[in-house]
C-alpha cells in the first residue's frame, strides 16, 4: 500500500467502481483505502460497477472515505488489461524453501506464509493469461 493520501472533508474526488461485497459499487484510493458511498444520496440506486462517479468527501478513515455523489453517475469502459508482466520467484522461492528447512516452530509461519502468497500469485497471473 503507497503513503496515505491526504484528503479533507469536502474535497471533491472522482472515482472509479468496481465490484464490492454482495455487488454494491466501491472504489479504491491510490493508497489502498476503500471508497464508500452516501446510501442517502439521490444517486446511490444509481452506481454500479464500471462507473465514474463525482462527490465530496463526507468521512474519512484510516481504511475508508465515504463519497456523496454530487451529479449522476457516468458509465465508463471495463478497464481491460492486456499485459500481465512475468515475475521470476525461483530465487526467492528457493530461499523461502532453505529458510523453512533451516528453522522450526513459529519461525516456520511467516516464509511459509510468503511462499504461500508467491504461489498464488504466480497462479493467478496464470489464469489471467489463458483467459486473455
Amino acid at each position: 500500500m503507497s503513503e496515505e493520501q491526504k484528503l479533507t472533508l469536502g474535497e471533491i474526488l472522482k472515482v472509479r467502481t468496481v465490484p464490492g461485497r454482495e455487488g454494491k459499487p466501491i472504489a479504491r484510493l491510490p493508497d489502498g483505502r476503500v471508497v464508500l458511498f452516501d446510501k442517502n444520496s439521490e444517486y446511490y440506486e444509481m452506481l454500479d460497477a464500471n462507473m465514474s462517479v463525482e462527490g465530496h468527501i463526507i468521512v474519512i478513515s484510516e481504511n475508508y472515505v465515504i463519497i456523496n455523489p454530487t451529479k449522476e453517475p457516468e458509465v465508463v469502459e471495463p478497464i481491460m488489461y492486456t499485459h500481465y508482466p512475468e515475475i521470476v520467484v525461483d530465487d526467492i522461492v528457493e530461499e523461502l524453501e532453505e529458510l523453512i528447512e533451516s528453522v522450526s516452530g513459529n519461525a516456520e509461519v511467516i516464509p511459509k506464509a510468503l511462499l504461500r502468497v508467491l504461489q498464488l500469485q504466480q497462479l493467478i497471473v496464470r489464469i489471467l493469461k489463458e483467459e486473455g
